[in-house]
């Protein structure tokens, strides 16, 4: 499955991605519980419970928090981490999600309270903990279907993170997650045991919390596609080591009646002929599905439809902000616009506005010492600490800050989450140099692309709402460095 993962993503065939990432693991625990003959050792209404409540919790936990967490990448391209930020999306959210993933498991235990194997318990709470992940990532990722079979202007290491984060990372945790769980569960305490195994379970879901935690936390902190991918996949791996220790402590104290063990075996060709079958079933399916809702481009046809003549903007008064002790100025929109103004919020020196119509997203506004740096290596810093990973789509030409020639791109970032919705963020930054100090204008917000019925009715690459309004207060900027020295 890791191989078929690779190839796509070296191929950049995303639509086989996630139809593989979702539904790989799904496929192998399948063939496992036909392994150990689930509807005898785990009855038929433990597997039904587990499955369809795990599935439930899912969708819904998937359509509260994806969009809610999404919106955590939204930022302004300067700004840092805030700490509420951080525990919110990187704590709070993959808590209630570790939550919500045990409850298939509990809710087993508490309609059957006969004793069971503690494998069994692993079983049940596995499943429920996978049908939770599979159900919670083809949510979060169906909109990517929709923006094409195939990926052409994504990086292949962005792509290969996310195939391994979808496909093995989280939902390895999930099994790691649930089968501990449900391991503590219906563990049995030896009868000469000390007190210690009193907080079995207790320890259980302390150590899942952890694990989540620690996968949330890697989430919403800025990272290359390398420490990514690689941070999850170490994290999954100490998960299914814990599961090891716990699965074999539950098991050591066991007589071979109590713990009804039994050997199962099988064929390795087996398991991999029919794993490689369902998946070749269901990347199909994906492909075809994606074909199928993917909107077919919209073309400029002009004559007759040219968009509307390019009259001026009206004239207007706005605000002025001025910065870093006054070393710049630059105007913003005032009470009753549909911006929210924030000012020198944490790492940025300047003015913040989050856009709370259309499409949404963030302007900023800000200023530093370039420091002998130039306007280009500057905006190339800023994307990189901030978006890594972030595609280049084109450099804007003849780009000006405040009517001082400078430097400017337009990026597209594509998050990686496993517990957000998909969504393409547009960046739009430029910058321009004088008198040593940087003025900088950043734009972040959803791609949409431009249309006959979007945006100017022109042709453009901006495909970014907020790129429609900017102009204007990017021409507003002002210098005081010819009145105000560097100290």
């Amino acid at each position: 499955m890791v191989l078929a993962l690779a190839l796509f993503a070296a191929l950049r065939w995303q639509a086989a991605i996630i139809a593989a990432a979702v539904w790989g693991l799904p496929l192998l625990f399948v063939i496992y519980l036909r392994q150990i003959d689930a509807r005898r050792t785990l009855g038929v209404r433990a597997v039904v419970l587990s499955i369809g409540l795990g599935v439930g919790l899912a969708v819904g936990w998937a359509l509260i928090a994806g969009p809610i967490v999404a919106g955590a990448f939204d930022v302004p391209l300067t700004g840092q981490t805030e700490v509420r930020q951080l525990l919110l999306f990187g704590v709070a959210v993959p808590m209630s999600e570790a939550v919500l993933m045990i409850l298939p498991a509990v809710a087993v235990r508490l309609s059957d309270r006969s004793p069971r194997n503690p494998l069994d318990g692993y079983a049940i709470g596995a499943l429920g903990a996978t049908a939770f992940t599979a159900a919670a990532s083809a949510t979060l990722l169906a909109p990517q279907l929709a923006m094409g079979v195939t990926a052409p202007d994504r990086s292949v290491g962005s792509l290969l993170a996310e195939a391994l984060v979808e496909g093995v990372g989280w939902p390895l945790v999930g099994v790691a997650t649930g089968g501990i769980v449900g391991v503590a569960l219906w563990f049995i305490k030896p009868a000469n045991a000390s007190r210690r195994y009193r907080g079995v379970v207790p320890a259980a879901v302390l150590v899942v919390l952890l694990m989540v935690t620690a996968m949330g936390i890697v989430d919403i902190v800025p990272l290359s596609s390398a420490w990514y991918g690689g941070l999850h996949l170490l994290i999954a791996a100490v998960a299914m080591l814990v599961l090891r220790l716990v699965t074999a402590a539950a098991t050591r104290h066991q007589t071979p009646d109590e713990a009804q063990l039994e050997e199962v075996t099988a064929s390795y060709f087996g398991v991999v002929g029919w794993l490689a079958a369902g998946l070749a079933v269901v990347v199909a399916v994906g492909v075809l599905v994606s074909a199928r809702i993917t909107p077919a481009p919209e073309y400029f046809v002009c004559p007759p439809y040219c968009g509307r003549p390019p009259l001026g903007d009206p004239v207007e008064t706005n605000p002025r902000f001025s910065g870093d002790g006054g070393a710049f100025s630059v105007e913003y929109p005032g009470e009753g616009s549909a911006y929210e103004a924030t000012f020198d919020p944490p790492g940025v020196n300047g003015v913040e506005l989050k856009y709370t119509g259309g499409d949404t997203g963030t302007l900023t506004f800000s200023g530093e010492y370039a420091d002998g740096r130039t306007a280009k290596q500057i905006v190339q810093q800023l994307v990189a600490s901030r978006y890594p990973g972030a595609a280049i789509d084109y450099e804007i030409p003849n780009a000006s800050v405040g009517y001082q020639p400078g430097y400017g791109v337009v990026a597209d970032v594509f998050p990686t989450s496993s517990e957000a919705t998909y969504t393409q963020l547009r960046v739009m930054v430029m910058a321009a140099v004088k008198h040593d100090y940087a003025l900088i204008a950043a734009a972040a917000g959803p791609y949409h692309r431009f249309s006959p019925d979007y945006g100017t009715g022109h042709p453009s690459g901006a495909n970014l709402e907020l790129a429609m309004d900017m102009g204007k207060y990017v021409n507003s900027f002002r210098w005081n460095g010819d009145r105000y020295g560097r100290p």
